[in-house]
């Protein structure tokens, strides 16, 4: 269900106080009267004096003053004592709490505040708990000023609108005349009308669809100053259809004239998403989704953190994919060989060629290396390696003089190219056994 508070001030038509005379408003010479909600609060120090208060809700939490010359109080709610206490304090402290009820059945119930002793108590203000629609619901409050074109005035001509800033919206509409009234339609489960009470205020007769209530608005002692914006109705249990409700003043013996209208506040409620399920239980995420209409945040941070990793992992596995394509390829393009510096052109010494036009060496090449043609004289002389090293590189090259090669191999190196000394090792010749 769609729970939602109330809140009633002191001076509130909600709560009536008894006996006659026995409580006063707001004393005008309290220094303190600013630390109190609104303003103001009413108080006592008959005993026995009660404040009481009828509601449609779950719960009710009374607040007040506690205060150094204060006495004792009790709370009952439908007859039952709750609490038994105090308001006497050391230092005075304000708006704190006199006594809590919670977990009502939503319906109606009295709760009332007696003084138990001779001394001072005080009420402040009243939060009342309620709630409206189904299980799972959600709440939806709209306001309609008394500005709203959805008010009509009748007759227009004896209602006078006052733009002070301490009304709702800055604005609040009033009249003096008996015959004069304030009606507006407006659909939803629940309604509240607030306005002021004053000293000079008539009681006012309200009507919603076509039922009539009665209550004061401040007169008769009720209340000696103005005091704006407060709850003077509220129902609840209306069904979400279309409702009217009128406002229209009730004078009586030893009351004033007038009666205002602030503004209404029309209560309703959305169905929440529900998922049935034949299983006996739930987790608690399921029933967190189910109860909020939404995934619990707890839920949402997790399905972005897994998200994301697997997003990250998933590019890791794309880059080392690449990574190992591109190293095969690599291997296809060049296969294993050794590695001389005669293949690459850019490392071969000056004066040598190769005329291969590649880093390959062939095998018509190698027949260079059997020409028989012996080294020009000073070949090595050219370079930065010592003498012995060219002369030793010399005297090897007859060597290979004696070995014909033959006529039809094709020579690709230069005939001024080095003879290459055969270093192959005589063939090994076995015993027969």
């Amino acid at each position: 269900m769609a729970s939602f508070n109330l809140t009633v001030e002191d001076s509130s038509p909600l709560i009536s106080y008894s006996p006659a005379g026995a409580w006063s408003d707001s004393p005008a010479n309290d220094t303190l009267l600013s630390s109190y909600s609104g303003s103001s609060y009413h108080i006592t120090s008959t005993q026995g004096a009660t404040a009481t208060i009828t509601f449609t809700g779950i719960g009710i939490t009374i607040f007040g003053g506690h205060r150094q010359n204060y006495g004792t109080y009790q709370i009952s709610v439908d007859g039952q004592t709750v609490v038994a206490s105090e308001s006497s304090a050391g230092q005075d402290v304000f708006q704190q709490v006199l006594g809590t009820v919670a977990g009502l059945s939503n319906e109606k119930h009295t709760a009332i505040v007696t003084s138990s002793s001779a001394s001072s108590i005080d009420i402040d203000y009243v939060n009342v708990q309620t709630q409206i629609g189904e299980t799972g619901s959600q709440l939806t409050k709209s306001t309609v000023d008394d500005s709203d074109p959805s008010f009509i005035y009748t007759p227009a001509s004896e209602w006078s609108l006052n733009d002070q800033n301490y009304f709702m919206n800055d604005t609040l509409h009033y009249t003096s005349s008996a015959g004069a009234s304030a009606s507006v339609t407006f659909s939803g489960e629940a309604v509240a009308l607030y306005g002021t009470v004053s000293q000079d205020h008539a009681d006012i007769q309200l009507s919603l669809d076509g039922q009539n209530v009665t209550f004061g608005a401040g007169a008769n002692g009720f209340a000696s100053t103005l005091h704006s914006q407060i709850l003077l109705y509220y129902a609840q249990g209306l069904g979400s259809n279309q409702h009217s409700l009128v406002v229209a003043a009730d004078p009586q013996s030893g009351t004033g004239p007038f009666i205002d209208v602030d503004a209404v506040v029309v209560y309703s409620s959305i169905p929440g998403s529900t998922t049935s399920s034949s299983k006996p239980t739930s987790t608690s995420s399921q029933r967190d989704m189910t109860s909020s209409g939404k995934l619990p945040t707890k839920t949402i941070v997790g399905i972005i953190v897994g998200s994301i990793f697997g997003f990250l992992l998933l590019l890791a596995l794309l880059l080392l994919l690449l990574r190992w394509r591109r190293r095969r390829q690599a291997d296809l393009r060049s296969p294993l060989t050794p590695t001389l510096p005669i293949q690459n052109p850019d490392t071969l010494e000056a004066g040598l060629s190769t005329g291969l036009g590649g880093s390959r060496l062939s095998q018509n090449s190698m027949s260079s290396f059997y020409s028989g043609t012996p080294p020009e004289e000073g070949f090595m002389q050219g370079h930065s390696r010592d003498a012995s090293t060219a002369e030793s590189f010399s005297s090897l090259a007859p060597i290979n003089a004696s070995s014909a090669v033959p006529a039809t191999r094709d020579h690709s190196i230069s005939s001024n190219a080095p003879i290459r000394p055969n270093l192959r090792p005589p063939p090994l010749k076995l015993p027969v056994s």
